[in-house]
């Protein structure tokens, strides 16, 4: 799969889990399922690999070959729980294996300069 699609236009959140009985992925699954608009308003596209179980792209269905390829770029070890951010200049911003949650990766993203000038923007124009 081609990230570079998504260079400069959206943010990526991947996350990766053995399963999806996983206790860390279900916390964040269920955080992304209750705060979509949040999600969109910082231009975030979530991806959730599974090992086992149909792995997905904001809710559509995703190859498990891309969901692999993903998982190997990434070097995520197999039967880990993994987020990453990716920012929209391609660059990891986050990497963690552990309780991730979206209220943290929402702080990062709003310290970001791009992010910063987003919302500047969005202000001026609700004014």
């Amino acid at each position: 799969m081609d990230l570079r699609q998504y260079q400069w236009a959206n943010r990526l959140l991947l996350v990766f889990a053995p399963a999806l009985g996983e206790p860390l992925f279900q916390a964040l699954h269920e955080s992304v399922a209750e705060r979509r608009a949040d999600i969109e308003d910082r231009d975030l596209v979530v991806f959730e690999m599974l090992e086992t179980g149909p792995s997905n792209q904001d809710g559509e269905a995703l190859d498990p070959e891309e969901a692999r390829l993903l998982r190997e770029r990434f070097r995520v070890p197999s039967g880990t729980f993994s987020v990453i951010l990716v920012g929209k200049d391609g660059g990891v911003k986050l990497e963690r294996q552990d309780r991730t949650s979206l209220e943290e990766i929402f702080a990062l993203i709003d310290s970001m300069p791009m992010r910063q000038q987003e919302m500047r923007r969005e202000n001026a124009s609700n004014q």
